[in-house]
């Protein structure tokens, strides 16, 4: 049975305007980083239009926490602050605090519904500060302001990837991991369970239809049609 169909991107490959790496037709893509940064695949969706049904797909086969990279703006607009005050975590990876959505329907916030309800409300334009309750089960990631060009992480690649097939800039995603193997009677696991490398996701992309991308290439066509970012006099980003 295939997954749910709908929401992101398309790679190069197959897209009708072949100068694009994606396109509008919305769909999940799992976006590789380098094999000597974290040598693991996010599954990434466009938050704007994720259904329930493919919620429900991203959490049985990631490790189930779901984080929704955004802009700078929207985690402005939303006064969405930093979860810590000093990041300790090895990559920077900006988390915010949790949300909820606060919608009347919405009851724990845990299940497929409810998430992929707050995340289409973080991706709204008209979403509001008491849209939303503190914390929650969805948690926000703050990209940098110029993206892969900047940072070249999954956060950065989400926000992107949303922007370039003329979608809210703004995702959700999850790291996909190794599923392991249900003994039987037995409540646990055997096998790998740890995170699915770069030949587990393209079995995992070509099993499912899929497509593919590299963060290096992501950097490599927006380099290509927007330009090299150009450095702070002082050096810095």
């Amino acid at each position: 049975m295939p997954p749910p169909r709908g929401s992101v991107a398309d790679l190069r490959e197959g897209s009708q305007d072949a100068n694009r790496p994606i396109s509008e037709r919305g769909e999940f893509i799992i976006a590789l980083d380098s094999q000597d940064r974290e040598n693991e695949g996010d599954l990434i969706i466009a938050a704007e239009s994720v259904t329930d049904a493919q919620m429900a797909f991203l959490v049985r086969f990631t490790s189930g926490l779901i984080c929704a990279p955004i802009t700078p703006e929207i985690a402005d607009r939303l006064s969405l602050p930093q979860m810590v005050t000093h990041n300790a975590d090895p990559k920077g990876t900006a988390y915010t605090i949790s949300i909820d959505s606060s919608d009347p329907s919405v009851t724990t916030g845990i299940s497929a519904q409810d998430r992929s309800l707050a995340c289409r409300s973080l991706a709204s334009p008209t979403a509001r500060f008491e849209d939303f309750r503190r914390p929650g089960h969805i948690i926000p990631l703050r990209a940098r302001p110029g993206g892969v060009r900047e940072r070249t992480g999954h956060t950065e690649a989400a926000v992107d990837l949303c922007r370039l097939a003329g979608k809210s800039p703004a995702g959700v995603i999850a790291e996909l991991v190794e599923d392991g193997e249900m003994v039987e009677g037995v409540a646990e696991m055997k096998g790998s369970n740890g995170m699915m490398r770069r030949d587990g996701c393209l079995r995992f992309g070509k099993k499912w239809g899929i497509k593919v991308c590299t963060i290096e290439d992501l950097v490599e066509y927006i380099e290509r049609t927007e330009g090299k970012l150009v450095a702070p006099v002082n050096g810095k980003h």
